[in-house]
């Protein structure tokens, strides 16, 4: 019963018309994995570091939003406090370095839904950038 609801929805959403859903995932991907290659050497300006260069202005603007957006989410409310979202992301890269490799990698692949969620303007549900972020990211990886 379960597994035949499952299908059902993945086979709703993999016909469903999903706009910029890929092109936002991909980003928030891009950014999450220079996060995660951050993580052992520590860089001045963490943000400009980890957001793609080839990004137009108001699209660097709208990432940045989502970033410091999920940024927030992910952590405690005393947690991460800086005056600027430069502090608030090494805060956050401080975090993560103290985690387990396995936590750290799963912590990096929300931080990538909640921000293709975000950029796309939250037009699905979170557990379909979720699942995207995550079928993205298992078919990047080398078989």
């Amino acid at each position: 019963m379960i597994c035949k609801k499952v299908r059902e929805q993945l086979r709703h959403l993999l016909h469903a018309p999903v706009g910029y859903l890929e092109q936002h995932t991909e980003t928030a991907l891009a950014v999450t994995t220079t996060l995660k290659t951050l993580l052992a050497s520590p860089v001045a300006d963490i943000v400009t570091a980890i957001i793609p260069g080839e990004l137009d202005d108001m699209v660097r603007d709208r990432l940045v939003r989502a970033l410091d957006w999920a940024v927030a989410a992910l952590t405690a409310e005393t947690e991460c406090r800086g005056a600027g979202i430069g502090e608030r992301v090494q805060c956050f890269a401080r975090r993560l370095a103290e985690m387990r490799p396995d936590l750290c990698d799963a912590v990096l692949l929300k931080l990538a839904a909640l921000v293709a969620a975000q950029l796309d303007d939250r037009q699905h549900q979170q557990h379909v950038y979720d699942l995207c972020t995550q079928l993205f990211y298992t078919a990047s990886k080398p078989i």
